[in-house]
């Protein structure tokens, strides 16, 4: 179909008007450089063991309390009971073994509000995820990880996948893809040199080291490194984020620094920091005053996140 002419119009007239929307942010050192936007096809690759999983659970968890948003995550290598439980221990800020009984079951009816699962049991072809994502009718979904999926990981089958998720966002909704490196990445080759303070400790993949080829850089709308030093005495802790692709700058967002990841702070397993800075909204806790460049460019503003499930009787 031929687009007739002046399907431009309105956007061009928002954009002069400082009305598109800008992504969402959380009010910390990674707004700079990450915001949550809609309708996007995000990809976060990262070598095993590094806490691609955990980070996203927090992104995730941080983007519910603030923006009272959903998701539907798919998760092949982790059982829905320890993602519940990391949840809910981030959610309150105090180890899951302290909880009561009554404050287990509150963060439970609270992250159920905010999350769905698919049931992990099986295996799935893309088209049969995306039916489930269609049916689940969430802000965001997770596929963690895209080698899950029952599917060749061939050059053109991937593009064929990749194809259908993107079509998929374009009604507004946004997945994320956790994805591993190819096994190279992880050889000796790879590891930072002598002279390097790092030394002798495996170096973050580049985007071009993602398994299944080029086609994920390629078709991703924002592109995310994570990575660990999970060896290091001192910096085991700290989750290193980089973020190599954006897009879409105008709406928020960069690429960072060569060598200069966004460090968050494991913080004991009870949330990621930024720096000292906490950002998920607890119960009880006056909501977070963010700093954000505002939900509509052209315009800034210190902004009261409300969350629509504050009536909920916890």
């Amino acid at each position: 179909m031929i687009l007739e002419n002046g399907h431009s119009t309105q956007y061009l007239k928002d954009y002069k008007d400082g009305l598109i929307p800008f992504g969402k942010k959380l009010g910390c050192d990674l707004d700079d450089y990450l915001t949550h936007k809609t309708g996007q096809f995000n990809i976060i690759l990262g070598h095993d063991n590094v806490g691609k999983t955990y980070f996203i659970e927090w992104y995730f968890l941080a983007l519910a309390t603030i923006h009272d948003m959903t998701f539907t995550l798919f998760m092949d290598e982790n059982y829905q009971g320890k993602v519940m439980r990391d949840l809910i221990q981030m959610y309150y800020g105090k180890k899951f073994c302290d909880l009561t009984h009554n404050e287990i079951r509150r963060g439970e009816l609270k992250m159920e509000n905010h999350f769905k699962f698919i049931d992990n049991s099986k295996r799935y072809t893309p088209d049969a995820l995306i039916n489930l994502f269609g049916e689940s009718n969430t802000d965001n979904y997770l596929i963690d990880p895209f080698n899950a999926l029952d599917t060749p990981m061939q050059y053109g089958s991937n593009y064929e996948v990749l194809n259908k998720l993107k079509m998929f966002t374009k009604n507004g909704k946004t997945i994320y893809v956790n994805a591993h490196p190819s096994s190279a990445s992880g050889r000796r080759s790879a590891i930072y040199p002598d002279k390097h303070i790092w030394k002798g400790h495996v170096m973050p993949p580049l985007k071009s080291d993602i398994e299944g080829g080029k086609a994920f850089a390629n078709k991703a709308d924002d592109f995310i490194v994570c990575h660990r030093l999970t060896q290091h005495p001192d910096m085991w802790k700290f989750t290193m984020i980089e973020v190599v692709k954006v897009k879409d700058t105008d709406t928020g967002g960069k690429p960072t620094t060569l060598d200069a990841p966004i460090l968050l702070d494991y913080n004991h397993g009870l949330g990621l920091k930024c720096g000292y800075t906490d950002v998920i909204k607890r119960p009880n806790q006056a909501k977070p005053v963010v700093d954000v460049e505002a939900n509509f460019s052209g315009m800034k503003r210190n902004q009261n996140f409300d969350n629509a499930n504050d009536n909920l009787p916890f």
